[in-house]
């Protein structure tokens, strides 16, 4: 009896010593932010999507009075991530699920104006003095790293490596580190001291790049956990790597085939090559849904692209890679043929506002360029070629819409002649309702051709120099006419 009311009595005291503490969620990460001079800010927290260099919104904190603002982010496993008041603040760390961790000011004199404080604050401000560093590297003895000759690049390369070995050896030597914390730090940084290879590596001749960079280059590092958890550099990296070890590598197995035809299996070959290299599945999704998100951002939503977007659907099993594709597909469709064509507007050379809807009731060519751009000047020759074929039709608008930031360059050449003649205004790509947004531009130069009802036949019209370019012009205007009578 005694016994059993000593247990009755230490089990009550047990509850009761336990009811006010609060157990951690293993499936969720508290933070508390505390940064006066933001007070009344929005502070969004993302990460990667590791696809589209789009962020993924974990969490929205809207900071009170004094700059202090709370949220609990959903996680189930670590990730990178960071956070921004949409201005000139923003900060990277490190999330994993049972963290409760508070980002405060930091003390006047600091090094960094921000600090961590509580669970894995000492890997965070190591990651905060990485990112600061990663900027510091950007450039070597006042040159942009990718511009240094071979040997000063390894130079640099070297240093960065010991540079980040020395932030680890702090991580190593502190006991509150968890091994997991660590691991990952030691990926973010080979990643990155990978990417900055690559990018140093990237339109050069292998006789410009040091063996053991060149080694680095030519293949892809397969890290299943880097992948997992928005390494950010890792996007880098598959991008790169797609340009250079696949899209290249296919125009250059293919130079036998022509344009036209190469272009149209250029989706089904890209996927192939990639199938083809066995690797493990989430890096095969991610490398195939890369490759596609970036095809459809230069070319448009093909036939084929449409075909391979659906195929992916279905294989891809992320949910984020999904959701890239499917707002590819949106996006595209929103200026498919038939679709009304978003309106933009600029300056003239005499500075008058000119609208692509001033221009409703005329079939409008519009040739996106730039004087920056040395493909946009070489094309304007056929330019003049087309135009010469439609002279005196006032039913057709030749519009040269330039990209430029420089207003005098783009007026001078304009007034040069090097430039073909038609309607001309600038357009800059910083806003949301310029025509590089509008119309999904990744480069340039990118043509559209528009009905005289103001609506897209084609969002990547044929260049000048294409054999259909002159065709698909009188197609339109034949339609043109048709709809008028």
């Amino acid at each position: 009896m005694h016994n059993y009311l000593y247990l009755v009595l230490l089990l009550s005291t047990l509850l009761i010593g336990t009811a006010g503490c609060e157990k951690k969620s293993k499936e969720s990460v508290k933070i508390s932010i505390n940064i006066p001079k933001a007070a009344g800010d929005t502070i969004v927290i993302e990460r990667t999507n590791m696809i589209s260099f789009a962020g993924v919104e974990l969490a929205k904190i809207r900071l009170d009075s004094v700059g202090k603002g709370f949220a609990e982010v959903a996680i189930k496993e670590s990730v990178f991530c960071y956070f921004n008041n949409g201005e000139n603040m923003a900060a990277g760390f490190l999330i994993s699920p049972g963290d409760e961790f508070q980002i405060v000011s930091a003390e006047p004199g600091a090094k960094f104006p921000l600090r961590f404080e509580g669970d894995g604050a000492a890997v965070n401000q190591v990651y905060y003095e990485a990112l600061e560093l990663r900027s510091a590297f950007d450039k070597w003895n006042g040159i942009y790293s990718f511009q240094l000759a071979g040997n000063e690049f390894l130079n640099a390369k070297d240093s960065l490596e010991r540079s980040y070995g020395q932030l680890l050896g702090k991580l190593k030597t502190n006991p509150e580190v968890a091994k997991e914390k660590l691991d990952l730090m030691k990926r973010y940084f080979d990643m990155h001291v990978i990417f900055y290879q690559y990018n140093f590596a990237v339109g050069k001749d292998s006789a410009e790049i040091p063996l053991s960079v060149w080694e680095v280059v030519q293949k892809f590092p397969v890290d299943t956990i880097a992948l997992k958890a928005g390494v950010y550099d890792y996007e880098f990296i598959g991008s790169n790597f797609y340009r250079e070890k696949i899209s290249n590598a296919i125009y250059d197995e293919n130079n036998e085939v022509d344009g036209d035809t190469l272009e149209a299996i250029f989706p089904q070959l890209a996927d192939n090559k990639i199938k083809a290299s066995h690797y493990p599945k989430s890096i095969e999704d991610f490398l195939r849904v890369k490759s596609t998100n970036v095809q459809i951002g230069l070319n448009g939503l093909t036939p084929n692209l449409h075909k391979l977007a659906e195929a992916l659907e279905k294989e891809v099993t992320s949910k984020d890679y999904k959701s890239v594709i499917r707002e590819d597909i949106a996006r595209w469709e929103k200026i498919g043929p038939g679709q009304p064509a978003p309106n933009f507007s600029g300056t003239t050379p005499d500075g008058e506002q000119l609208a692509l809807s001033d221009l409703r009731g005329k079939v409008v060519y519009v040739d996106i360029w730039a004087t920056w751009c040395g493909p946009c000047i070489g094309a304007f020759s056929d330019s003049k070629k087309i135009q010469a074929e439609f002279k005196g039709n006032d039913e057709i608008v030749f519009l040269y819409v330039s990209v430029d930031r420089d207003t005098l360059a783009w007026k001078k050449m304009v007034a040069s002649g090097k430039v073909p003649a038609g309607l001309h205004m600038l357009n800059g790509n910083d806003k949301p309702e310029s025509i590089w947004n509008l119309y999904h531009v990744w480069g340039i130069p990118r043509y559209l051709l528009i009905d005289e009802r103001g609506r897209m036949i084609a969002a990547h019209a044929a260049h000048p120099s294409e054999s259909n370019a002159t065709d698909d012009l009188k197609k339109a205007l034949a339609a043109s006419s048709f709809a008028k009578r």
